[in-house]
């Protein structure tokens, strides 16, 4: 779609463009593991940070982004045999440091990793709950964890759910914070065949 753009926008001979995808993410396709089967279920919950650079943040989304944290902890602590562990994104952005009291504050034994490589999170987890506070952001934790072989979840911090490629082909299981986050959850952490269902439509898609 980049390449339409500037072919259609700015008469670039195509000729001239090169197309190579994220070369940023080789080290991905060469890092797939499969995990050994456990009875404890490990979520990573990768919460994305609220920025000041869409000019759309203010205190009714840092309301949501918060209530949807702390609902998504609670509904895992329901079952047994489940633990969640955070990953924070890697750039020292202010509301980094916010979600890290706001997880410490609901369960300061979940472990919330920050600089540790995110090739070796998502690999050791079973599954992977992206919250997204702009509905546009798609985070690349989205596209590491498709790579990956990890089945998916994004939570989308707004009524409108974008219609992007990934969403289309099913590759992300994309919901909105305001739909039942308990059934959505529920489905992710034990349907066996939607989460395969989910890791097939990643790999065409990826």
């Amino acid at each position: 779609s980049k390449k339409k753009f500037m072919i259609d926008e700015y008469n670039i001979d195509s000729s001239k463009i090169i197309v190579t995808g994220s070369p940023r993410h080789d080290d991905f396709f060469n890092s797939r593991l499969v995990k050994k089967p456990s009875k404890e279920i490990i979520v990573l919950l990768a919460p994305n940070p609220i920025t000041q650079i869409s000019g759309l943040s203010n205190s009714d989304l840092e309301s949501k982004f918060e209530n949807t944290i702390r609902k998504i902890i609670l509904i895992l602590k329901e079952f047994k045999n489940i633990k969640p562990i955070v990953k924070l994104h890697a750039s020292q952005l202010p509301h980094n440091k916010k979600i890290k009291s706001l997880i410490n504050q609901i369960d300061s034994n979940i472990p919330v990793y920050q600089s540790t490589p995110v090739i070796d999170t998502i690999n050791n987890s079973d599954i992977v709950i992206v919250v997204t506070p702009e509905s546009f952001g798609t985070s690349t934790m989205l596209l590491e964890s498709m790579i990956l072989g990890k089945p998916t979840m994004n939570i989308i911090l707004d009524k409108d759910i974008p219609n992007y490629n990934h969403i289309k082909q099913n590759a992300v299981y994309t919901i909105s914070y305001n739909d039942n986050l308990i059934n959505c959850i529920k489905k992710m952490l034990f349907d066996e065949q939607f989460k395969n269902g989910i890791i097939e439509n990643a790999d065409i898609f990826v």
